[in-house]
């Protein structure tokens, strides 16, 4: 069974879109048919804001999904990208995930990050994928994440599956406008 690697930075733009629309076969590619995905890794820097985005994907995942899915948080010791090495050691953490026909989304983080994944994605002849979100759903999503960032116990608790007190501003954050495209 093929699962899908994510990147993630500070926002949680994305990740959800993109696992729902292979799901349900809303993507554009060749070959496009519903894509089942029991597994998604998050692989991310430790950065206060990337954790912060950590806790809504696991509260998106949580409260919003419609299957049972096993979502998996990677982090890695660094703060950022900020050399080869750096570069290095997040292509290497992608690449050891990664089977031949699993599904790598570079749409989240840094530049570096991105081109570490397509290019982990390509050495194991893993699907490259992207999300789109619109200029217009993102800033929506950005103050909605603003707001949220006061709450940070209840995402934490949302992310336990505790969703009731937050559960509207928690599925909100997912953007019906979302587009994805499977590169490769």
């Amino acid at each position: 069974m093929a699962k899908l690697v994510s990147t993630l930075g500070t926002s949680p733009g994305g990740i959800f879109e993109t696992y729902m629309n292979l799901r349900e076969g809303n993507y554009e590619g060749d070959d496009v048919k519903p894509i089942d995905i029991k597994e998604v890794y998050v692989i991310r820097t430790s950065d206060k804001s990337v954790e912060f985005a950590w806790k809504l994907i696991k509260a998106i995942f949580s409260c919003c999904k419609r299957e049972e899915v096993t979502i998996s948080d990677i982090p890695l010791t660094m703060q950022d990208i900020n050399s080869s090495e750096d570069f290095k050691k997040f292509r290497k953490e992608i690449f050891s995930r990664l089977n031949v026909g699993d599904y790598v989304d570079f749409t989240g983080g840094r530049k570096a990050m991105s081109v570490a994944a397509a290019l982990a994605a390509r050495e194991v002849k893993a699907h490259v994928i992207t999300t789109i979100i619109p200029q217009n759903e993102y800033n929506r999503i950005s103050e909605i994440i603003r707001g949220l960032k006061t709450m940070e116990d209840l995402v934490d608790r949302a992310g336990r599956g505790d969703c009731e007190t937050i559960k509207e501003s928690i599925c909100k954050l997912v953007s019906p406008e979302a587009k994805t495209i499977m590169l490769i």
